[in-house]
């Protein structure tokens, strides 16, 4: 027999405060079947999640990519595991992947962006220069970059950036993990950042302030 108080906590996520609350007798077997209900309750918060997480996956715009887990190291292994338990709605912490090309980096990014989703994060994946044309047409992917829990960006300085560039990329980025988490993924080192011919003060201070409490995986 199903519990009172289950079938309470459920109308209470549902937002039917009169179940929720004891206004209603679950014990007057006369008026309802407390085992039906909490069936019908149970599905309806089944399915509200259902959607919810399609929802996260579509606002999300991540490639359909799978990681390849079976050819890391057994310490990247661990790391990606601790990853996979975060929860970034609780926690703010920056991840940078750094790798050369073809090594999996986005399809890795791609997995942990899955995982916060599958936990009710609103996360976004964008790339470098994608970051940069939305937020001057401020439009819908935009608005979901600033309601974001976790934003992806991917091809971090693929190209040496223009001085422009670099500015608004740093502008950008320091406004976004004020209040969010930011998972970088490029395939120059941090420590080469500043050999790029821009302004190495402006890309020394960013690679400080991204690398600060955060979480680096090479591969």
């Amino acid at each position: 027999m199903a519990d009172i108080k289950v079938i309470q906590d459920l109308a209470r996520i549902l937002n039917l405060q009169n179940i929720a609350s004891g206004v209603i007798d679950l014990n007057d077997e006369t008026i309802s079947n407390k085992e039906y209900l909490y069936k019908v309750l149970l599905e309806e918060v089944n399915i509200r999640k259902k959607n919810k997480l399609k929802d996260l996956k579509h606002m999300s715009r991540l490639k359909p990519l799978v990681f390849d887990e079976l050819r890391i190291s057994d310490g990247l292994k661990w790391q990606l595991s601790r990853i996979k338990e975060m929860d970034f709605n609780e926690t703010r912490e920056n991840i940078i992947i750094v790798g050369d090309c073809s090594t999996g980096k986005t399809s890795l990014a791609t997995t942990i962006g899955n995982c916060a989703i599958e936990k009710g994060t609103k996360v976004v994946y964008v790339t470098q220069e994608e970051l940069l044309v939305e937020s001057k047409i401020k439009k819908k992917t935009w608005n979901n970059i600033l309601i974001a829990d976790v934003v992806i960006v991917d091809d971090m300085f693929y190209l040496t950036p223009s001085e422009e560039e670099l500015i608004q990329v740093y502008k950008l980025l320091m406004f976004l993990q004020e209040t969010r988490s930011i998972i970088l993924v490029t395939n120059r080192p941090l420590s080469s950042w500043k050999n790029m011919k821009i302004d190495t003060h402006i890309v020394e201070t960013l690679a400080k302030r991204l690398m600060q409490d955060a979480q680096i995986i090479s591969l």
